[in-house]
């Protein structure tokens, strides 16, 4: 269970132990060259700007392949929260309408739908059990006026793997779009656009990436109508006769969504990042986590920990989540001997990734057996 590349292909690694990309990766060296060369391409007037056409088709196109799709429906916005709430103010939804949600979702994916109740659109919120929300549990809630879905592929809170390709086969047959959020999925595991309406990914975790940008995804297989609410100059066809014309026609393709330049740093970074993780292939990734999350789960077997992401291999991908009330102290004591994991929520998590080997699951498990030890001698 070694790691899948060099660690020194990081940067800042060697003396950290990073257990934290479900809250955000560590820096390839590799995106950091790449932001650099958008800073280089500055100086180069409008044959920068010809570059970084380049590298966000380069990118678009990157991100296609990850999602099995097209890069003309992909849109690169700011983040999944803007993103989320631009399609949820898009889809013309009326009094009477319902949106499902789950109490597991990340608030990106619940506030938006929340903000139409003042519009008379019922918001069904579905209540876990024992941390589990089941495909059938979300159907159950569905009816002739469900208008859309909103689910997470993996949960962040409990690291639980949705069989979305099983609840979008069933959504076919009634008029509910899915919205599926990858962000915790993207990057480590399989995800296929096909298999949803929208899709929406933030950049800085699994993808290896920095801040800056939010992935959405649209399948036009359901979705052939989609006027958004808000307008910006790259978003329309006649962008330079708008004054004259008093109109303007949105582009057809997911285009129609980015309003104005993007974080062009940061394309350059998901571009090259998403280049290395096509490289070394989601297949290889995802079993290289599983396996390592499996030994991470048997030797915390032992800890007074209750595992609450499921054991199953094809429920988990790269989050394994940990019941314990003082999870934020137990991150920060861990924290401090520069081991980096997630507390609060009344757990802590786990994040296993391709740079993550078998002697970072031993010092994380030999530190917490050293936390556990110290509260019992005092």
């Amino acid at each position: 269970m070694d790691a899948i590349i060099d660690k020194r292909l990081l940067a800042g690694l060697q003396d950290k132990t990073w257990l934290y990309t479900g809250a955000e990766s560590p820096l390839l060296m590799e995106t950091k060259w790449a932001v650099e060369s958008y800073l280089t391409n500055r100086e180069l007037g409008p044959d920068g700007r010809l570059l970084n056409s380049q590298e966000e088709a380069n990118c678009k196109q990157r991100v296609a392949q990850l999602v099995n799709g097209s890069a003309e429906n992909i849109a690169l916005l700011s983040n999944s929260s803007e993103i989320i709430s631009l399609i949820a103010n898009s889809l013309q939804l009326r009094p009477g309408d319902n949106v499902v949600i789950n109490t597991l979702e990340f608030p990106s994916g619940i506030l938006p739908w929340l903000a139409l109740k003042q519009e008379g659109i019922e918001i069904r919120v579905i209540n876990h059990t024992n941390w589990e929300i089941s495909v059938e549990d979300i159907l159950a809630q569905v009816d002739k006026r469900t208008r859309v879905v909103m689910t997470s592929h993996v949960s962040y809170i409990t690291g639980a793997r949705l069989d979305y390709i099983r609840l979008y086969e069933q959504l076919k047959e009634t008029n509910a779009l899915l919205f599926l959020d990858a962000t915790q999925a993207l990057g480590v595991v399989e995800v296929d656009i096909n298999h949803t309406d929208f899709l929406v990914c933030s950049s800085y975790k699994w993808l290896m990436s920095i801040h800056g940008l939010g992935i959405l995804g649209i399948n036009p297989e359901r979705v052939t109508s989609l006027t958004p609410k808000s307008v910006g100059w790259r978003s329309v066809t006649n962008m330079f006769g708008v004054a004259e014309s008093q109109s303007f026609d949105f582009l057809e393709d997911a285009r129609r969504f980015e309003q104005g330049y993007p974080s062009y740093a940061t394309i350059y970074a998901l571009s090259s990042s998403t280049k290395l993780l096509l490289e070394i292939g989601i297949d290889r990734i995802e079993k290289h986590v599983l396996e390592l999350g499996q030994y991470l789960i048997d030797r915390m077997a032992k800890l007074p920990y209750p595992l609450m992401t499921p054991g199953a291999a094809e429920r988990r991908a790269g989050n394994i989540c940990f019941a314990c009330a003082s999870g934020e102290e137990i991150a920060q004591a861990l924290k401090e001997k520069s081991i980096f994991v997630w507390g609060g929520d009344g757990r802590f998590r786990v994040s296993i990734h391709f740079f993550n080997d078998k002697e970072d699951v031993d010092r994380l498990v030999g530190q917490l057996e050293q936390l556990i030890k110290g509260e019992g001698e005092r």
